[in-house]
């Protein structure tokens, strides 16, 4: 059998994919443009030692709580490992198609 073997996503070579994914996902979701590139920042986990992204929204997304809730939920599926390199891209070729 192949080994399928699964790519993880750097947070700081893949900011770019990152912010990307962010933007048209609220984009396709929510119908909202807004450049999320400031609205977090990159930083070392204290106990684990991981690259986490930490949220550091603007007014505009905290006076908004369905837009709070998907960056949040977006943030945390990044942080947890949820998803890898290879299903980002394919969810942006996916949402690029459609948008």
């Amino acid at each position: 059998m192949d080994e399928v073997k699964t790519e993880l996503l750097n947070p700081i070579t893949d900011k770019y994919l990152i912010d990307e994914y962010f933007n048209l996902t609220v984009k396709k979701e929510l119908d909202t443009d807004i450049d999320f590139a400031f609205e977090y920042i990159i930083t070392q986990n204290i106990v684990s030692k991981k690259l986490i992204l930490v949220k550091t929204f603007s007014d505009f997304i905290l006076d908004n709580p369905q837009l709070y809730i998907l960056l949040s939920s977006l943030i945390y599926k990044i942080n947890t490992r949820s998803l890898s390199k290879n299903q980002i891209i394919t969810e942006l070729e996916g949402l690029r198609k459609n948008l």
